[in-house]
């Protein structure tokens, strides 16, 4: 019996890929998960920095918009940036898949085969955050440890969303910078620019969601935690 070729895989064009921005925001959110196994097909850059634009309009306390986004697609970059990240999955994938179900143990499938092609995937976004004098000023603990999340993460998620509305696959990895001063000497940042992730990027393979989560009155707490009153009933 000869065996069926699969099949090839032809990326939109530019044009094409942001008609798809105008997916409902709630489908979106309701089918955006981390997709982590990639087609290796290159992205165009001018894509990219459409979506990365309109990341941009995130929210910033005080509008300091105290963020600044390294784009790696150079293949001796990622492979560093990659190098990084292969040599602390091995140490934390038994500690993830001690216990787990068979359930879990299929979905942590994906993340070890991004850890083995990491260096193929066509691009990493790197969103950094930009210390000022006054943050490094405040002392210990220093105010600034959160604002680096609290900061750039908002932009992550309006990454992550216009990457599902084009048909891009994206997730949020903190392993390639989790040692700061190697990452940071990798990606030549100067001081007060600090890496919060990396964001691989690339045509995803496969489906979207919808993701299943838990039922909400089993996630929320009212005033203090353990007071959990049935879920209000909707009009």
């Amino acid at each position: 019996m000869t065996e069926t070729a699969p099949p090839t895989f032809t990326p939109p064009t530019i044009d094409e890929a942001l008609e798809r921005l105008s997916m409902p925001l709630v489908e979106a959110m309701r089918t955006q998960r981390a997709v982590r196994r990639l087609h290796t097909d290159p992205v165009d850059l001018d894509l990219i920095y459409e979506l990365l634009e309109l990341s941009l309009k995130a929210p910033t306390s005080s509008n300091s918009q105290d963020w600044v986004y390294i784009v790696v697609t150079d293949k001796a970059q990622k492979e560093r940036l990659g190098r990084l990240y292969v040599k602390w999955f091995p140490k934390l994938e038994p500690l993830y898949n001690r216990g787990a179900t068979e359930q879990e143990l299929r979905a942590a499938k994906p993340g070890r085969w991004q850890a083995e092609h990491f260096d193929e995937l066509p691009v990493f976004v790197v969103p950094c955050y930009r210390s000022n004098l006054q943050h490094r000023a405040i002392g210990w603990p220093r105010i600034s440890v959160t604002s680096y999340y609290g900061s750039v993460y908002p932009a992550v998620q309006n990454l992550l969303l216009a990457c599902r509305a084009v048909g891009l696959g994206a997730s949020l990895q903190t392993l390639p910078v989790a040692v700061t001063p190697v990452a940071k000497r990798v990606l030549g940042l100067p001081r007060g620019l600090t890496p919060v992730c990396v964001v691989p990027i690339g045509w995803a393979k496969g489906k979207y969601g919808p993701t299943t989560r838990a039922a909400i009155e089993d996630i929320v707490h009212i005033d203090r935690y353990g007071n959990q009153p049935p879920r209000p009933s909707r009009a």
